[in-house]
């Protein structure tokens, strides 16, 4: 360490002091206090929303929610009441459970499309006030129409089996389907669920439609 004496800065190696500079009415600046929010502000705005909330909650559960396939009060009615006595109907024939050689399966299938024709036939009288739901209900109806299609080619090929000589012949049902993949009763039920609650007694299932072999279990369908 050098015992020689340090040597003070010069004044040109000191940084001169730097000061705001002063108000145009020469008073110094002075900082902007910020004012506390008050509690009742926070209130305001969690009640402000809460209530934006609740309406977009409200107008969508009773605007936009409804299909604009969704039947009129009384085209739903109308075609609710056609389900209904489709399914009393059903509920009334015998041999719920048909077994056999196939013969009693498709005398049971038969006997089922009878009441369930009717349902079909009704259904083509019921005319919505407007044409897109209109137009649905015309292609729901048609689906109906090509299921029992489908359930009387199968009654037919039960009876041939029966009568054949064949011991290892089988008969399959053979489901409608939408683009060769989703089985047609699918796009039914969605049409049933856009008319929710109305239309419940047409659930497929309600209806058992898609039943022809093994025990019928006709009840309410919610969903």
């Amino acid at each position: 360490m050098s015992d020689e004496p340090e040597q003070p800065e010069s004044a040109d190696t000191i940084p001169e002091p730097a000061f705001e500079a002063p108000h145009s009415n020469g008073a110094g600046h002075q900082p902007k206090l910020r004012r506390p929010h008050a509690p009742w502000e926070f209130l305001i705005l969690i009640l402000f929303v809460l209530i934006l909330g609740i309406g977009i909650v409200l107008g969508w559960t009773l605007v936009g929610s409804h299909s604009p396939e969704r039947l009129d009060d009384a085209s739903a009615a109308a075609a609710s009441a056609a389900c209904n006595t489709a399914q009393a109907k059903l509920k009334a024939l015998p041999d719920p459970d048909p077994r056999g050689n196939g013969t009693e399966r498709a005398t049971r299938v038969r006997a089922e499309n009878q009441p369930l024709r009717v349902m079909v036939a009704q259904l083509a009288t019921v005319h919505p006030t407007s044409s897109t739901p209109a137009a649905a209900l015309r292609a729901w109806t048609a689906d109906w129409g090509r299921m029992l299609d489908a359930r009387v080619t199968y009654a037919n090929d039960l009876t041939a089996l029966a009568t054949s000589s064949d011991p290892n012949g089988k008969v399959r049902f053979i489901y409608p389907a939408t683009n060769a993949i989703k089985p047609i009763t699918n796009q039914m039920d969605d049409y049933v669920r856009e008319n929710h609650p109305r239309l419940d007694a047409c659930f497929t299932a309600a209806l058992q439609i898609e039943v022809v072999e093994g025990p019928r279990e006709y009840k309410k369908v919610t969903s």
